[in-house]
């Protein structure tokens, strides 16, 4: 017997005859769940019953969930991929023509921008090079022959360096002041026309290389904003949800950082 049991044994016999009889003839309350009811209908004999409930559990029928795609609901996946390849398709793809038409036209400027700075900007570097002439030839603005003749040194490295790497020859000619007596005439202002060519090649040419960043921020940018599109038609998101971008410079380029968020 557990010591549980030898406490209510105790008890019972210190209890006074006439609450022995209250207590066994105490009516049960029908519940399932009712204490444990003490048998005496043998002298001497103290039983203690406990009733064991047992339940199982089965699945919640009412708590079953299920994903049902609604009619005219949008994919956000083929939104973003479509912007990501053709800026705007996804938003058209979403909500029909004319949405998207900046993304697009924001593209198509960018690439005839980019396109036409990078032919001017590599018709003046060919400018440039004309303007210097064929370093060998003694009537070019810049020549081996008159460079060596006042210099008095061999001009074999330049020799070699022009015909292995033009664009280090032309930097060389056009900032080493080691350089400077090769030009013809002024040899101050000759050289000063050549490099300003040569500048406003570079210049042209780092805008084509912008434009070309502008593009592929284009994409992101439009790729984002499809997700967004796409969440906005399929549901009401309500506030709270925007679209953070964040530009600046970092290892002499042009950096880029979007954050599509909710808040609650």
């Amino acid at each position: 017997m557990s010591w549980r049991g030898l406490a209510i044994a105790v008890l019972w016999v210190a209890l006074p005859a006439t609450a022995h009889a209250q207590w066994a003839g105490a009516p049960s309350s029908g519940s399932r769940l009712a204490l444990a009811r003490v048998d005496l209908q043998r002298s001497g004999d103290v039983v203690l019953a406990q009733r064991a409930i047992e339940r199982e559990w089965g699945p919640d029928q009412d708590s079953l969930a299920s994903r049902v795609r609604m009619e005219g609901q949008r994919s956000q996946s083929i939104a973003m991929l479509l912007s990501a390849v053709v800026p705007g398709a996804g938003q058209t793809y979403v909500d029909g023509p004319p949405n998207g038409v900046w993304f697009f036209l924001v593209e198509a400027a960018a690439w005839t921008t980019g396109a036409l700075l990078r032919t001017s900007g590599e018709q003046v570097r060919e400018d440039a090079a004309t303007y210097a002439g064929v370093p060998a030839d003694t009537t070019s603005s810049w020549s081996f022959a008159r460079w060596s003749s006042t210099t008095g040194q061999d001009p074999a490295p330049l020799e070699a360096l022009y015909a292995g790497d033009r664009e280090a020859f032309y930097d060389l000619i056009g900032n080493d002041d080691r350089a400077l007596s090769g030009w013809a005439g002024d040899a101050a202002s000759t050289r000063s026309e050549f490099v300003d060519l040569r500048a406003t090649s570079d210049r042209r040419l780092h805008g084509a290389r912008w434009s070309e960043s502008v593009i592929w921020v284009n994409h992101v940018v439009s790729a984002f904003d499809a997700i967004r599109s796409a969440r906005r038609h399929n549901q009401a998101l309500g506030g709270g949800l925007g679209l953070e971008l964040n530009t600046g410079w970092r290892h002499g380029g042009p950096t880029f950082t979007a954050v599509l968020e909710r808040k609650f």
